[in-house]
């Protein structure tokens, strides 16, 4: 019940081990600066962006599910130095692309930078850009294998069979340690607990229609706090479920999500306290997954789809659940069939609004 990261002595792996592909489009043009841009230049452009990109209008507008995952993408990759880093090399070594990069330090159409004019979206070639480059992530994150999929298939301790008659960890795997930040106000390191006997809930608005989920602080207080949290600074808006599993016996198991990349292998950028499971997994339970390893939950959880899937998940009893659908439940089956048995969809389905309020 692990994820595909191989976690070495010593700490976190760097960039390139478990961040997924180098991203083949050019992340600066997606944020607007150029690519000598300060680390400070980046983190405003960054927040300037995604404010904008989730106002009510710029929601409404087409690709709009594209654009957050794009920025959510150039976010993890250029807010973190090393990570930067392994993104610039790749670039200057052709192993990835930049199409339309800026070279001789010259600011590109639509650049952001200190103290340059007007607004960052009010210029008419910004929008020919943001246009241009939807289009292309689009491809990247829909395709099989890009960014829309998980890794899956890894052999592990506690393995349990999954579709295809392959040995692999059967349950849900998290990979929190990539640090992808949300949008603004979002957390950077465990957040307070959720308040004993307080509930929330939060609707997820999905292609496949609404789904309702009722969290409840007294399953897990540390771990329901954390998703309400994340949840209400929009740090789930346009993140795909990006697992879609199935028991060796034909059993449909989990949908999983709330990875920013969509790649398996992403998080919040930090990582929560274990906490003891008070409740048995059924169909309809909320939980959050993580790794082999202890306090290693971030942003990734899953909904159960059966209650057959109770002993594999009990066989490990280590996914703090936070609560549990009491709405949509079809739109969650139909997130599963969409899918059409693959557990890492082509073109899987996101959470393209997530809302939080008090029952």
């Amino acid at each position: 019940m692990t994820d595909s990261r191989r976690r070495g002595t010593g700490g976190r792996p760097g960039p390139g081990a478990t961040d997924g592909p180098v991203p083949a489009f050019d992340l600066y043009a997606v944020v607007g600066v150029r690519p000598e841009a300060t680390h400070q230049e980046i983190v405003e452009a960054i927040a300037a962006l995604d404010q904008r990109l989730r106002t009510a209008a710029a929601r409404d507008r087409p690709g709009a599910t594209a654009r957050l995952k794009r920025l959510n993408v150039a976010r993890h990759w250029l807010t973190n130095g090393a990570r930067r880093k392994a993104y610039d090399a790749a670039v200057a070594g052709g192993s990835a692309g930049a199409a339309g990069r800026v070279r001789g330090g010259r600011v590109g159409a639509g650049s952001a930078t200190r103290g340059s004019g007007g607004s960052l979206l009010s210029r008419p070639l910004t929008w020919v850009g943001i246009a241009a480059v939807a289009l292309i992530a689009a491809f990247l994150v829909l395709r099989p294998g890009g960014f829309g999929g998980g890794a899956s298939g890894s052999s592990a301790s506690g393995s349990a069979p999954v579709a295809g008659g392959s040995s692999a960890s059967g349950a849900p795997r998290s990979a929190s340690g990539s640090a992808v930040a949300g949008g603004a106000g979002c957390p950077t390191s465990q957040p307070p607990a959720l308040g004993a006997g307080q509930k929330r809930l939060v609707t997820l608005a999905t292609a496949k229609g609404p789904i309702g989920i009722t969290i409840e602080a007294d399953l897990s207080p540390i771990a329901a706090g954390n998703f309400v949290a994340l949840a209400s600074c929009g740090f789930y808006d346009g993140v795909v479920f990006h697992r879609v599993a199935t028991l060796q016996d034909g059993t449909p198991f989990v949908i999983q999500g709330g990875d920013p990349t969509g790649s398996g292998t992403g998080g919040p950028g930090y990582e929560i306290q274990d906490e003891p499971v008070k409740t048995p997994y059924k169909r309809g339970t909320v939980a959050m997954a993580r790794t082999s390893a202890p306090n290693s939950v971030g942003s990734q959880f899953f909904i159960v789809l059966d209650d057959k899937d109770a002993p594999v998940l009990s066989s490990a009893n280590t996914y703090q659940i936070i609560g549990s659908v009491t709405s949509g439940m079809e739109a969650v089956d139909a997130i599963y069939a969409a899918a059409g048995g693959q557990e890492t969809p082509a073109s899987p389905i996101a959470m393209d609004d997530v809302t939080v309020t008090t029952p």
